[in-house]
């Protein structure tokens, strides 16, 4: 049996081999995380070469071995066993295969100076996977609203009919809800992609006088932040701050998927996910079932990743300037929360992408209910003169009456609204769903408009980072 074949037998999370886009988890891998901390290694001498702690041809060379690959996992595996440390494993391995350089590898440095600037290192490099998922999904959202801005459909509040609106205007929501959540990751992003370099204590003590510029510097080649005061670590508000943003971003993500499953259920049968008919199997047990299996999914994950902010939560308190307790946790909750949030937006994009849309059960639905258009027949009477609480009084006795009764609700309100002069055609005008939708076509719009400013703006935060990435930058 091969080593590939032998480790399936043994992988424990659904990440591994269920959920999470590839190039996604590529980025948070133990390869890619082992090749961070070793650039974080080689910022760091080329940065104290440059004021004149390490000699010039030290970062040269931990830049062949990088480039040449000669860590390698494997060793890296070994050490790590015989030493029962991590970072000090990856530094003995890069030490030896670095000649002379050896002797400078990890200068003045902790562990958590490598560890944290890795890890901003990876959020770097997944934050333009995420923002292009968010805007696909926004430019997925924006064709439906185009084509259905004057799609009405009932309203629905409290699990109960209500006033129409569009399907368009409905969609439009959380197409804005989408825009905000752009915004908030781009304004905290600058303040989640930093690293460090000052050291156990976070006084720089090992790195002289100079140790806040070089720091600087350090950061500055690998395309990062730098936490101006620190202790041992990266502040951890920062990481509840990106992780609030997640969860605020899986909540909108989660209650569209929401809206689809109720939409599909056979009562009301509006939308549909798409369902292979030539394969997809519903049901082990009832052949004829076609369930909501994608937006369910979608529902569960959101549901565990925004768990996820709980320990990080508690990695926010530790003992004086740091103790090991937020190190085991934080090996779960950024690379989940981070592969989680961008496999449900991108499921949430195929699904909208895919919607079935019926416009004919949405009809269906508006004609079979005599009573939803109750709001715009108060505005009618208002209009004849009448005190709109009065009007809201006469309305309210008249559903009663027609829902008792069986009566159309338009025939029990000539009949006790007779000094208004209200005549049949007015009163067929305000039950029309179709006059009563307000701004919902210019909401539409104006959704859509906003969706496609932030997306320039993001696609040039995008270029930014990626322009930052390319190769030879180091």
């Amino acid at each position: 049996m091969t080593d590939e074949r032998l480790l399936e037998n043994f992988l424990v999370s659904p990440i591994d081999y269920r959920y999470g886009r590839s190039e996604v988890k590529a980025i948070f891998s133990r390869k890619e995380r082992l090749r961070k901390m070793l650039l974080v290694e080689y910022a760091a001498a080329r940065a104290e070469s440059e004021f004149g702690l390490v000699p010039p041809s030290v970062p040269k060379d931990l830049k062949n071995v990088i480039d040449k690959n000669l860590v390698r996992m494997d060793e890296v595996n070994a050490v790590e066993h015989e030493i029962n440390h991590d970072v000090m494993a990856m530094v003995k391995v890069l030490s030896d295969k670095a000649g002379k350089a050896g002797a400078y590898v990890h200068y003045g440095l902790t562990s958590n100076d490598v560890n944290d600037t890795a890890t901003a290192l990876q959020l770097k490099d997944f934050f333009p996977y995420f923002y292009e998922s968010l805007i696909s999904l926004q430019g997925t959202l924006s064709i439906i609203i185009r084509e259905h801005s004057n799609t009405v459909i009932i309203g629905r509040t409290h699990g109960q009919h209500a006033s129409p609106l569009t399907f368009g205007m409905k969609m439009s929501v959380f197409l804005t809800e989408i825009s905000r959540h752009l915004t908030r990751l781009m304004e905290t992003q600058p303040r989640i992609l930093v690293g460090k370099l000052m050291g156990p204590v976070g006084t720089g003590a090992f790195l002289g006088k100079d140790a806040p510029a070089i720091q600087k510097r350090c950061m500055e080649m690998l395309g990062l932040g730098y936490d101006y005061v620190s202790t041992q670590i990266v502040g951890r508000d920062r990481y509840i701050e990106y992780l609030s943003v997640m969860n605020n971003i899986s909540t909108t993500i989660e209650r569209l998927a929401t809206e689809v499953r109720n939409l599909q259920r056979p009562e009301i049968s509006e939308v549909a996910e798409h369902f292979r008919a030539q394969s997809q199997v519903g049901s082990s047990s009832m052949p004829s079932k076609q369930n909501p299996i994608d937006s369910e999914s979608v529902c569960s994950l959101a549901r565990y990743l925004r768990s996820l902010i709980i320990p990080e939560y508690e990695a926010g308190v530790y003992w004086h300037e740091r103790d090991l307790t937020n190190s085991a946790l934080e090996r779960f909750v950024i690379p989940y929360s981070s592969i989680l949030t961008d496999f449900i937006v991108s499921r949430m994009d195929n699904i909208m992408s895919n919607l079935e849309i019926r416009k004919e059960q949405m009809v269906k639905n508006l004609l079979a209910d005599r009573y939803y258009m109750s709001e715009s027949l108060v505005k009618l009477l208002v209009s004849k003169g009448m005190a709109r609480q009065d009007a809201h009084e006469l309305v309210r006795i008249c559903s009663i009456e027609a829902k008792n009764t069986g009566k159309n609700v338009s025939d029990v309100l000539m009949g006790r609204a007779v000094d208004l002069h209200l005549n049949s055609e007015e009163i067929s005008t305000a039950l029309d769903p179709k006059s009563f939708t307000g701004s919902s076509a210019y909401l539409c719009n104006v959704a859509v408009e906003e969706a496609e400013r932030m997306r320039t703006k993001v696609q040039e935060r995008i270029g930014e980072l990626k322009r930052n990435q390319a190769p030879g930058k180091i």
